[in-house]
């Protein structure tokens, strides 16, 4: 799940000229603590494997599937559920196979 604070919402809810009681209804859910996420796996954004609004997309899809970030062993099965539909995880993955000598 991406966490998505309060100007990156107004700022994508402005690219996509929607005001931003309709944007959040349409695209974020607020858990218990107050923050937002992406209210559908896969992201409403994402199509054909690719992002539509790629230059406004918010700070934690910069940085997906965030190998660079502390305890990825951690993050595991969230990073497999998205092997299908992300190229970077698909494409790590697969070199991991060949790097390790993963027989099937």
């Amino acid at each position: 799940m991406v966490n998505i604070d309060e100007n990156e919402a107004n700022h994508l809810a402005a690219h996509l000229g929607q005001k931003r009681e309709e944007f959040d209804e349409k695209y974020l859910s607020k858990g218990e603590s107050g923050n937002m996420v992406i209210n559908a796996i896969p992201c409403h954004f994402l199509k054909d494997n690719s992002c539509t609004v790629y230059s406004h997309r918010f700070a934690g899809c910069k940085e997906f599937p965030a190998f660079h970030v502390p305890d990825f062993n951690k993050r595991l099965f969230t990073t497999f559920m998205h092997y299908d539909r992300c190229p970077i995880i698909f494409n790590v993955v697969e070199e991991l196979k060949i790097n390790s000598g993963f027989k099937q």
